[in-house]
């Protein structure tokens, strides 16, 4: 890009999380996390938690140093055109979403279905440098991305973060976050400038739901047609590490109350980092990173779907282990990472499944110093998965 923007916006996050994330792993335990039955993520630092407002109150209250500030270098601007194949593009010029001086990260990106020229964007923001936090916001083009108009406060009032958006077939826009109080909660606009908040789920006590995702039916031949599905780990509530999901029938106004979806997979430690997708005659499919210890590497992906529009789900399983993340062992660079799952699914024929991670070394054998992308694939809803295939096309031995 012409401008710093993007590097302010990766350190501004670093500044208040990722440094100290990976200085203070492991320091919890276990018991010191929950007595007496409760839960407190204030007293102990809760390093599997992963969400900017928790790890702020953590340094604030001295459970985590915070990286100094340091003087970013100005970047170099070499051009715009794509290096790489491209399907139908071969210059894309860099276009901030806004001009305003602030931090920016974790975008989510979705095109509307019946118009591709207009685009929502939402991303977690804070003053840069860091201060106050708006959450996660709204962006949105009308010119298949040439031009922005939005706001960096956060789509219904300031939230603390972890944007996932999603547009209806009737245009009706949506942006999910994790609430202020650490429930869950999903704002909705039908013009894209004014906003109207919903509580999803409030949690209990000083539970934490985290790592959301949130995904819209827009299949025509779908029953469902519409709804919307909510997911997050409920981090210290009745479904203590689990996987759970929500979903409303109308038009993201009200949700039906959360259930776990989780625990048939038996996580030695916790569920985390869902993903949703749905598929063209309703299928509602969920899969998330297994941790079968902590602080460990994500050890097995979990699976589970729903053929009724959500009301209930099939018996969650393992579709794939013996595999080694990167959430603990990182890469050469200073900067949090994961290898939470990413699916789709094509509504456009025959529905087929396509998941990708990222794996350490081939998996099933696990070593080595290659961090690569993998992919597996169900044509059958899920119920069986073919052998994962390595997509990233740098020579091996490169790291």
């Amino acid at each position: 890009m012409k401008k710093t923007t993007t590097i302010l916006f990766i350190f501004s996050l670093l500044v208040v999380s990722i440094a100290s994330y990976g200085q203070d792993k492991g320091k919890e335990t276990r018991g010191e996390l929950y007595k007496d039955g409760k839960y407190y993520p204030y007293d102990v630092l809760d390093t599997r938690v992963d969400n900017m407002r928790y790890w702020r109150k953590a340094a604030e209250l001295g459970l985590t140093p915070v990286e100094p500030y340091r003087e970013v270098p100005r970047g170099i601007y070499k051009g715009s055109r794509i290096a790489a194949k491209s399907v139908w593009r071969d210059d894309s010029p860099d276009v901030p979403v806004t001009s305003e001086n602030s931090t920016q990260s974790e975008n989510s990106v979705f095109v509307n279905p019946t118009d591709p020229d207009h685009v929502l964007q939402s991303n977690n923001s804070t003053q840069n440098p860091v201060g106050q936090l708006y959450g996660a916001n709204y962006f949105y083009s009308y010119d298949f991305g040439a031009t922005w108009g939005g706001s960096l406060q956060g789509a219904g009032g300031g939230n603390s973060g972890d944007p996932t958006t999603a547009i209806s077939l009737t245009g009706r826009q949506y942006v999910g976050y994790i609430h202020n109080n650490m429930g869950q909660g999903v704002s909705y606009s039908d013009d894209g400038i004014t906003w109207t908040a919903v509580l999803v789920d409030a949690g209990s006590g000083s539970s934490m739901l985290d790592k959301n995702h949130m995904w819209i039916d827009n299949s025509p031949t779908s029953p469902y047609e519409g709804n919307l599905y909510s997911a997050w780990t409920d981090f210290g509530g009745p479904n203590d590490s689990e996987i759970e999901i929500s979903r409303s029938t109308n038009h993201g106004i009200s949700y039906s109350p959360a259930v776990n979806i989780s625990s048939q997979v038996n996580a030695g430690s916790h569920n985390q980092g869902v993903n949703i997708q749905t598929g063209p005659d309703g299928q509602v499919y969920v899969v998330w990173a297994i941790y079968d210890g902590w602080p460990t590497d994500e050890t097995a992906m979990g699976f589970t779907k729903s053929l009724d529009g959500g009301v209930t789900w099939q018996p969650a399983t393992r579709i794939i282990s013996n595999i080694k993340g990167i959430r603990t062992s990182e890469t050469s660079k200073n900067h949090r990472v994961n290898s939470f799952p990413s699916m789709a699914c094509d509504i456009s024929g025959d529905g087929a499944l396509y998941l990708v991670w990222t794996n350490k070394g081939v998996p099933g054998i696990n070593s080595g110093s290659d961090i690569d992308i993998y992919m597996i694939r169900s044509t059958d809803e899920g119920a069986t998965w073919s052998a994962p295939i390595r997509i990233n096309q740098d020579p091996i031995g490169q790291g």
